[in-house]
């Protein structure tokens, strides 16, 4: 219990920016200060691979949100983004317990599309996985909120 005490708030998505009910289905939550927010999950069964571990669609699905969160928090006009290319590479298995959280980075934005890396960190700090992806911008109800 007191593990999580020291982990800093986190959130669900829907509570932060907009309803996701994929992220909700997998329990990934995110932690939204110091911008581009981390996202985060707590490793359970259900996340798991048929070797034991965290399953690569779920890391994926972290660096995704999170490079995608980071053109946002870059975009002056807060727009929505849709990912039009991403490559990952596994680095190390994500293991089967504990917390993993990805935070991405913007390369390089244009008027219409944001280049963005991302890394994902198990929950002694190692590497486990590097993302790299292109997000075009698009306006969505409720993109004018702060």
């Amino acid at each position: 219990m007191a593990d999580h005490d020291t982990r800093k708030r986190a959130v669900r998505y829907a509570d932060y920016r907009v309803d996701v009910p994929f992220l909700d289905y997998l329990d990934i939550l995110v932690e939204p200060d110091p911008e581009p927010p981390c996202l985060v999950v707590d490793l359970e069964h259900k996340h798991l691979n048929g070797a034991g571990q965290a399953h690569g669609g779920l890391m994926m699905t972290l660096l995704d949100m999170a490079m995608a969160a980071a053109a946002r928090t870059s975009d002056p006009k807060c727009r929505s983004c849709v990912t039009v290319e991403m490559k990952t590479n596994f680095l190390r298995p994500g293991g089967a317990a504990g917390r993993l959280s990805a935070r991405g980075r913007l390369r390089y934005a244009s008027k219409s599309l944001a280049f963005c890396d991302g890394d994902l960190f198990d929950e002694q700090g190692r590497l486990v996985a590097s993302a790299s992806g292109t997000f075009k911008f698009v306006h969505l109800p409720g993109d004018d909120a702060p």
